[in-house]
């Protein structure tokens, strides 16, 4: 059982909304081996004693069922699965817990690293056209060659930009 516990994919567990990592009540039934409703009773128990704090780490929506119906779910964040699993029990659990603590600080770490990866393609990219920059300027031949890295280097700059930061129109 531990076996298979540690090969779970945090991305199938895992998802990122905007910095905010989260989870839903299904996910975490799926992975306790727990049935939904009883996910979803202890949800709404807990919400009960958490106030304010359970509005900040849990949102109700509704999933499509295969049967075309829309069912009750809960959104919640590392903080709100933290403190809903923190109730369930036994040996089993407990694994379970550990491996969706360790996915969710997994998927932090894969975010921060892409996050990471495109910003040192920035400013690698940005260096690469001031020094294109410079060399034009001190001789013809640089100038020549100047005019055909810029829109090259500048349409890759602006192609990283917007990974970096992804328009909120789209």
């Amino acid at each position: 059982m531990t076996q298979q516990i540690q090969t779970l994919n945090f991305l199938d567990f895992i998802s990122a909304d905007g910095d905010e990592l989260t989870t839903t009540s299904l996910q975490v039934a799926v992975v306790h081996r727990k049935r939904h409703a009883d996910v979803l009773r202890l949800i709404r128990a807990r919400l009960d004693d958490a106030g304010e704090w359970g509005e900040r780490n849990f949102a109700f929506t509704t999933y499509s069922t295969e049967q075309g119906r829309m069912d009750p779910m809960y959104t919640m964040t590392q903080d709100g699965y933290a403190f809903i699993v923190g109730k369930l029990t036994g040996k089993l659990a407990a694994q379970h817990q550990i491996a969706y603590i360790e996915a969710f600080r997994a998927m932090k770490a894969y975010i921060q690293n892409q996050r990471d990866g495109l910003r040192y393609r920035c400013a690698r990219k940005e260096l690469e056209l001031k020094d294109s920059e410079a060399r034009g300027s001190f001789h013809g031949r640089g100038l020549n060659r100047r005019r055909l890295e810029k829109p090259v280097l500048e349409a890759e700059l602006a192609s990283l930009m917007t990974m970096v930061q992804p328009s909120l129109l789209n």
